[in-house]
């Protein structure tokens, strides 16, 4: 049994998919190759699949149909492959979210996906997170007002309230004693659908903006750094930056003298194509 055929509802982008497909299958068959799989899919180039995994090309609907064929997808997995490539290719916010929304659906039909909707909704507002946090270490003595006014940027008393509301729902906040507490029970974000967490994350960048412009130094802190370097300095970088972040999330953890509420966002992406050798190879 191919073993990324039958883990295809595991996957958020269907080039990778097809990445680890074809390596699989060149190790458990010597005969397979780009171009043993376009002759059997009816492609005329031996190289299109090749293109479309490093993304030089997207599938038609004719592509998809060939390559569903070639694989002998179940009906499932062809529905499912198909709004995968959607969700991948659309140009447009709203057909990306169609695609995905049918993709959730289609894991919950075959009960892959584990996110619940308390794991849904927790990430669902920017305020939450910090809501639950406060709730916990601010002297608010449940006044909504007070708890609304010590969100920056600040927030309404209704969403206050309906805040400690559902975060008491979901089993993040507990009630001991007339004061609020923090449960054992933490979310990661890293499970979360990419769709569902779009939102925050934009929200979250521009609260980031509007801090750096507006805040005085000693209460952020903000470092932007332009560098040229190999992907191994930059998993090196990654590797340093997360180190980092787990030291703090450890050292906040043990925090006993709360004073604030802080947002922490460690970013590294590309400004530029890649340069050298390794991309006169690519061409």
């Amino acid at each position: 049994m191919c073993i990324a055929l039958e883990h295809l509802f595991d996957y958020d982008d269907f080039r990778k998919f097809l990445q680890d497909y074809f390596e699989e299958q060149k190790k458990m068959r010597s005969v397979f190759s780009h171009r043993f799989f376009a002759a059997k899919a009816g492609f005329s180039s031996s190289s299109y699949c090749l293109n479309v995994i490093r993304g030089r090309f997207n599938l038609t609907p004719k592509s998809i149909e060939k390559i569903s064929k070639a694989m002998e997808f179940e009906p499932l997995q062809r529905t499912y492959f198909e709004a995968l490539v959607q969700y991948n290719q659309a140009q447009q916010i709203d057909e990306r979210e169609n695609a995905w929304n049918q993709i959730v659906q289609i894991r919950k039909q075959i009960e892959f996906t584990h996110v619940t909707t308390r794991e849904q909704g927790y990430f669902e507002k920017w305020y939450y997170p910090i809501v639950r946090e406060l709730a916990v270490s601010s002297d608010w003595d449940g006044d909504y007002r007070v708890l609304a006014r010590s969100v920056v940027p600040q927030i309404t008393t209704d969403e206050a309230r309906d805040a400690v509301k559902k975060l008491l729902e979901w089993g993040l906040l507990k009630k001991e004693g007339g004061r609020y507490v923090e449960t054992s029970q933490m979310l990661d974000a890293s499970e979360i659908p990419p769709m569902a967490l779009r939102r925050i994350r934009h929200e979250y960048m521009q609260h980031a903006m509007g801090a750096v412009e507006s805040m005085p130094k000693n209460e952020r802190f903000a470092a932007f750094t332009t560098l040229a370097m190999s992907e191994k300095s930059y998993n090196y970088a990654v590797e340093v930056l997360e180190e980092a972040r787990k030291k703090i999330i450890a050292r906040a953890a043990n925090d006993s003298e709360v004073e604030r509420v802080y947002e922490m966002m460690l970013v590294a992406f590309p400004m530029s194509k890649k340069i050298g050798k390794e991309a006169e190879n690519e061409k």
